[in-house]
């Protein structure tokens, strides 16, 4: 193998801050938006890093339409993860409300976060380096610039949501989405035309209810008749599909919540709703639904797809229908989080008080708008309440357990031996280079009193050099091992800390699920499994444990090149 040039290896020891660059956009961003699009996001960084050699590009996470109120965003997630798993060790952004407009959740990041996986940060309009000015993340100017940049998203989305209820209110169609069997006005974007593709099946939805066919059996029908809904037809003309195959698995299903809309909106008899739903705040963007008198109707503003006669017979239907299965009288605390284990569908939660009935069960979802597709998975609402909090308080008691083991290594002399080992090492390396250092300036002294040949002091002085080469890698390599060694530990309390405060649950709620379960799965037969959150950094943790049990018996890395020499 060829040797690297001295200049070779001084470059690539240059290269020290591995580099993730994150651009974000949104409509929030107003008259900005031109000069923070994110080409010109770019196009400032890489101009930024042309004078900086120490740092190297590894990545680049955009965002663009996402809120900076929020940090639940595909790139800035992507970026997050990168960062705890060692991949990037810098973020580089154009300026502060590029990463965010949440000055808590800002805060959070620069002051904790971050600093807890040693990653540096760069804010280059803001003039922020974490490394180059430590003082400048902890300024006083900052947390005033994140506050600001914070009232700058609450008051743009005050004036939006002003101006949209102004529109709404002279009836213009102010959606993202036209409703299903509708589409813009090529002459005008704020009003509706009828979409013939989509309104034959909008039809056929309505004939079949006023034949008295219920909402999941128009659902089955639709599905198991291959009657595409918008939004796999839409996934078709992406990947260049066929829409008339039958052989191609739909990826996306018409499902009880979409005939249901459908069925009740009045949008399919020519009228405007709007305000059905509305953003728990400027920060918050989970939907929640309004009460009717806060509604806004504006009607005959566009053609209807169908006549008010029939709208009124179908929601009568559906009325009688509500009076004898009643929907859920809260929400879940599950959410989301319960899926089949078989076709990966989400579960649907459904209750049953006819007569003397007070039943309430879970069903796999694709079963139930597509009988052939999958079985029932049912299990009962209070079976998996019970099973659910007796997995998470056994998996809390593991943790713990776990922690406490960490703690034990941690204080065992054993672990300080490690630390000892490793600077042992360390200082038996850095003599060996002394030694060759000071063999080399003997050798330089005896060329110049001619004890030896020129010759002979080249061929000496790149031996040393050479070793001392080999040596100094020796000492880099120690370095990482040990340093990663000191970041799993300082990683600990991030996650076990999620654990710990939960260590006296006796009831489920919903903030303690969404803390600690990513997934659950249930099993045919009304067997569940639990896919938990921090899986990677408990199972890093155990090997961090084991790693320190065998350093007991001498297992640590030893120093085989020292030896040789």
């Amino acid at each position: 193998m060829p040797r690297k040039s001295k200049k070779e290896i001084i470059s690539s020891l240059e290269v020290k801050w591995n580099v993730g660059i994150y651009c974000r956009l949104s409509s929030d961003d107003g008259d900005n938006a031109e000069s923070d699009s994110i080409k010109n996001q770019r196009e400032l960084i890489t101009y930024y890093l042309k004078n900086e050699h120490d740092l190297k590009i590894v990545d680049y996470y955009v965002d663009d339409g996402y809120s900076g109120t929020s940090f639940n965003r595909p790139g800035f997630k992507r970026m997050f993860s990168d960062v705890v798993n060692g991949r990037i060790n810098t973020v580089i952004v154009k300026d502060l409300s590029r990463f965010g407009r949440n000055y808590i959740e800002v805060g959070n990041y620069l002051e904790y976060n971050f600093p807890l996986y040693n990653v540096r940060f760069i804010a280059i309009n803001d003039n922020i380096d974490s490394f180059k000015d430590p003082k400048s993340i902890n300024n006083v100017v900052v947390p005033f610039k994140n506050i600001m940049n914070d009232e700058y998203a609450r008051d743009i989305s005050n004036k939006v949501r002003s101006v949209l209820l102004t529109k709404s209110k002279n009836g213009e169609f102010v959606g993202g989405t036209t409703p299903y069997g509708y589409k813009k006005d090529p002459k005008d974007i704020h009003h509706l035309i009828i979409d013939e593709d989509e309104a034959k099946n909008v039809r056929l939805i309505y004939k079949m209810a006023l034949n008295g066919d219920g909402i999941l059996k128009i659902c089955k029908y639709l599905n198991n008749n291959h009657i595409l809904c918008r939004k796999e037809i839409q996934r078709r003309n992406k990947y260049q599909i066929d829409l008339e195959s039958t052989t191609v698995e739909s990826k996306y299903k018409w499902s009880k919540t979409t005939v249901s809309n459908i069925l009740t909106n009045e949008t399919y008899i020519g009228n405007l709703v709007y305000n059905r739903t509305g953003t728990i705040s400027y920060k918050n963007h989970r939907q929640v639904s309004k009460p009717k008198e806060e509604w806004i109707i504006v009607k005959n503003t566009h053609e209807g797809i169908v006549n008010i006669t029939d709208f009124e017979k179908v929601r009568s239907l559906i009325d009688e229908r509500k009076c004898d299965r009643k929907k859920p009288s809260q929400p879940s605390i599950f959410g989301w989080k319960i899926k089949c284990a078989d076709c990966g569908h989400a579960m649907c939660r459904m209750e049953d008080f006819r007569g003397k009935r007070a039943c309430s069960n879970f069903y796999c979802r694709s079963y139930k708008t597509q009988s052939d597709v999958c079985s029932p998975h049912k299990i009962r609402t209070v079976d998996l309440y019970s099973t659910v909090l007796d997995m998470i308080i056994l998996q809390i008691k593991m943790v713990l357990s776990l922690e406490k083991t960490i703690e034990k290594v941690k204080s065992n002399s054993a672990s300080s031996n490690y630390e000892q080992e490793y600077l042992g090492k360390v200082n038996k390396l850095n003599n060996e280079i002394d030694k060759l250092k000071k063999l080399k300036k003997v050798s330089y002294e005896d060329w110049k009193f001619e004890k030896i040949s020129r010759e002979d002091f080249l061929n000496y002085s790149k031996d040393y050099d050479e070793r001392i080469e080999i040596y100094n890698k020796e000492i880099k390599a120690l370095e990482n091992v040990y340093l990663e060694n000191v970041k799993n530990l300082k990683k600990d309390d991030y996650w076990i800390e999620h654990f710990r405060r939960n260590k006296k649950v006796k009831e489920l709620t919903k903030d303690i699920i969404d803390e600690l379960i990513e997934c659950i799965y249930v099993h045919e037969g009304g067997n569940i499994s639990i896919k938990f959150k921090y899986q990677d950094e408990y199972e890093k943790a155990m090997e961090f444990v084991k790693e320190m049990e065998e350093s007991k018996n001498g297992k640590m890395e030893s120093c085989c090149l020292c030896e040789a020499f």
